[in-house]
Formats: structure tokens, C-alpha cells, sequence
């Protein structure tokens, strides 16, 4: 079904954005949540901020169409790639399918796929594997249960424990376990104790525990599901106080050598991303006891070690007190923080910087993509590549109503990224999308 290997160029970028979700293992018991059922519709279209990471000559497949004006947006700023996509204008059978089961059922994409010479996918899902073996690319992707070990939160609090490092979290596997936790911590003085889905991500499987009879009722909810035969596997952690927090990106290469792409500065909403950013200096000249060369260097073997290949993201915070806790948790995937490191990288040369943020809006009904191009455009706000400030809007599917996800990166001086975010909301609010929340 593939072309021959030493025809190939270029790289093929896809990838369903909901892959903890996947990842998940069957029969694990789950924390009290509830339902968000817009957040699938938004996380669905995510794969368009995938563009930031393609080259020219790249191939870039989304699970659904790209608004035309957005993708001429995108090519006037520099930003050119093949782009094909799996959905269309009707409802199918594969509606709901991810990205990657659209993919292994369209046999003139998977020949398309099989021209080029690498697979970048945002995450390895198991039916990432299946497509690898199809083109030709096998050896681009490490094996499906590695990657489902790695990117448990268990595993990341286990290594860091393992190696002495500060603000490891403590992996429970019984409901008597948690609570013994979470009052081990409560004891030295944390009011707020934060238990954490191994596979939780975006707030999504963090549960606070602020009192003992909130305590009570989750160990009563986790114990009916041992009664059910489910299993229990969660981290317990305080909440920190925390100044600062980042996120260290690194590639690891097949023969086990990596590298570190980057730094990024992070804002979260919650426990939600809401921005990455440079990282200022004098954060990354604190990173000492232990130091950061040598804590990516145990991350990036460990995970070599278990047989990962492809991005990494570790994040980590700063606390009040000068503590640096190196290790909150990996994604062995890429991130948000990673693509907007792309496009740092690519506007550097001009002496710009990229600033990736998204935060939830309410959309009007009458509400349109191209007339927000529009207004960006003669506000002189859209990024139109070179030296020149402006904006680029990422994911244009995530803006539909009733409430939807702003997704922008401004391509600016770092001083000039609050002007400009506080400018694109207003020219936001005047085309029908003001925001949902406060900022």
C-alpha cells in the first residue's frame, strides 16, 4: 500500500487531541465528575492547531474540513502544507469515529500517507499502531502499551519518588490507601488535596479534597466500585502554592538519544491550559537542586528505557518557597506548549515571539469564521507573516455555538501580547463570540 521508502519526503501530521481518554485502561475505578457534553465536540477539532508543527512539503490530515478562509489566513502568514481531511458536509456512519479510525477506512489516505517518509502524530492511540503497519511506518512509533504505561500519572509520580525528587505524588490503589493519603497530607497543614486520575487531563479526573467529609464521601464512591471488582489507581498530591509554572519539550530519537526543544511558560485556567509563552530567564537560572539538564536527562532514559520514541512534555511549577518540583507529570505526546514552540521558532528570526492561548467564548448563531478573519484583518491584527505583529487564529471548528473555544497565538514583541490578546477579544465580542467567562 506504500510507495518505496527512498521515495518518501516530508512528514504526515494527525492525531485525535482526547487521547488520555483512549489511553485509559478498562476496569478502573473513576473519580465523581461531571458531565461536560460540549467538551468532546471541542477537543474533536483541536487537530487543526497541528498545522503550527507542519512544514512545507508536510501532509496535514484533520478529522473534519478547515474553513477555507481560514486556511488562506494560514498560507498568507507563511504557514503552507498538503492538507486533506476525513470528515464532510453529511453524517456518516464514521460521524464519531477519531481521527485515526476515519484514517485505517480510507484506503486513498492511507496511500497518500504511505509518499511520505515519516508519521508525526500528535499521540499514539492503538489504532495509531494498526495505521503505521499499513504505510509503511512501524518503526516511526513506539508500541502501544508503552505509551499507555508512560502516560500514567502513576508512572510519572513513581519516578520522580523513586529518585527522591520534591513534590512526587503518592499512588494509591485502594480507597483505604487514598484516605490515608490524603490525611497525611492534610496533617502538616495543606487545606486542599488534590487526587488525581492516573489518566486524567485538562481538570478532567482531579478531584479536591477540602474537608473530611468530603474525604468520607469519595472513599464511599471509590469503595462501591471495589465492590464491583473495579480497580484503584490515583495520585494524591497537595495543592501547591505555586508562582510559576512551565513545561520542558523534548524529542527522544529512535536509538534512544533525545534532545530538549524548549522551554515554555504556562498559565492554566483551573486545571485547564489556558497559556504558553517564553519563559522568562531569570525562572530557568532557578532551576537548580536538582538541575534541569539532569532531571530531562532521567526522564527522557527512563522513557527510552520502557521503548518510547517521539515528543515528550514534562511539567513543572515553582513554588512560593523557592521549591522547584521538576516532575508534575509527563505526556509522552506532543502538547500544546509544544506547537506553540514551533511557532516560536519560526518567528523568531524577525525578533517576535509566540504566545498560544484559548479560552471558552459564548457563539452567537449568526456567527461566522470568515467575518472574524475579516475584522482581525482591518484592525491590522492578523498575522500576515514577516516582522509585523498579529495574530493567528488556530482552530477555527472549536468556534460553534452555543459555546465554543477561542484558539489564538499572537506572533509579537513578549511585551506587546497583552495588547494584543485584550485587542482580539474586542474584535472577537464585536463578531459574535465574546467570552463565556472572565479571564
Amino acid at each position: 500500500m506504500s510507495e518505496p521508502r527512498q521515495a518518501r519526503t516530508g512528514a504526515v501530521l494527525f492525531g485525535s487531541f482526547d487521547a488520555e481518554r483512549r489511553w485509559r485502561p478498562e476496569g478502573l475505578a473513576s473519580l465523581p465528575q461531571l458531565a461536560d457534553p460540549g467538551a468532546d465536540r471541542l477537543v474533536a477539532c483541536m487537530d487543526e492547531a497541528l498545522f503550527a508543527a507542519a512544514e512545507p512539503g508536510d501532509l496535514l490530515i484533520t478529522r473534519d474540513p478547515v474553513a477555507p478562509a481560514l486556511v488562506a489566513a494560514r498560507e498568507a502568514a507563511g504557514y503552507t502544507c498538503e492538507h486533506h481531511h476525513t470528515g464532510g458536509t453529511h453524517p456518516g456512519p464514521d460521524a464519531d469515529a477519531d481521527v485515526e479510525h476515519r484514517l485505517l477506512a480510507n484506503a486513498g489516505l492511507l496511500r497518500r500517507i504511505g509518499g511520505f517518509a515519516r508519521l508525526h502524530p500528535y499521540a499514539v492511540l492503538p489504532a495509531t499502531g494498526a495505521l503505521a503497519d499499513l504505510t509503511g511506518h512501524a518503526t516511526d512509533v513506539p508500541g502501544g502499551e508503552q505509551v499507555v504505561r508512560v502516560n500514567g500519572k502513576a508512572w510519572s509520580s513513581l519516578l520522580a519518588a523513586r529518585h527522591g525528587l520534591p513534590g512526587a505524588g503518592r499512588v494509591v490503589r485502594s480507597a483505604a490507601e487514598l484516605a490515608e493519603a490524603v490525611r497525611s497530607y492534610v496533617e502538616p497543614g495543606h487545606s486542599v488535596v488534590l487526587v488525581k486520575d492516573s489518566y486524567g487531563v485538562a481538570g478532567r479526573g482531579t478531584f479536591e479534597v477540602t474537608s473530611e467529609r468530603r474525604l468520607a464521601r469519595l472513599v464511599a464512591h471509590l469503595r462501591r466500585q471495589e465492590d464491583r471488582g473495579l480497580a484503584v489507581e490515583f495520585v494524591v498530591q497537595p495543592l501547591y502554592d505555586r508562582v510559576a509554572d512551565f513545561s520542558s519539550h523534548l524529542l527522544i530519537n529512535p536509538d534512544g538519544s533525545w534532545r530538549l526543544l524548549g522551554v515554555q511558560h504556562l498559565a492554566n485556567s483551573g486545571y485547564r491550559h489556558e497559556m504558553s509563552g517564553p519563559v522568562p530567564h531569570a525562572l530557568v537560572g532557578d532551576l537548580r537542586r536538582p538541575a534541569h539538564p539532569e532531571v530531562m536527562e532521567l526522564v527522557a532514559r527512563s522513557l527510552a528505557e520502557e521503548g518510547y520514541l517521539g515528543p515528550v512534555c514534562v511539567d513543572s511549577m515553582m513554588l512560593r518557597d523557592g521549591t522547584w518540583i521538576p516532575i508534575l507529570e509527563v505526556n509522552a505526546r506532543m502538547s500544546m506548549g509544544g506547537l506553540n514552540l514551533r511557532l516560536d521558532n519560526r518567528v523568531r528570526e524577525h525578533g517576535l515571539r509566540s504566545h498560544l492561548w484559548q479560552e471558552d467564548v459564548t457563539i452567537h448563531d449568526s456567527f461566522d469564521v470568515d467575518h472574524l478573519l475579516k475584522l482581525l484583518r482591518e484592525e491590522g491584527l492578523l498575522y500576515e507573516g514577516g516582522s509585523g505583529a498579529g495574530v493567528l487564529l488556530l482552530v477555527g471548528g472549536a468556534l460553534v455555538a452555543p459555546r465554543g473555544r477561542l484558539v489564538c497565538a499572537a506572533l509579537c514583541p513578549p511585551d506587546a501580547f497583552p495588547r494584543l490578546r485584550a485587542a482580539t477579544r474586542t474584535v472577537a465580542a464585536s463578531a459574535g463570540i465574546p467570552l463565556a467567562r472572565a479571564a
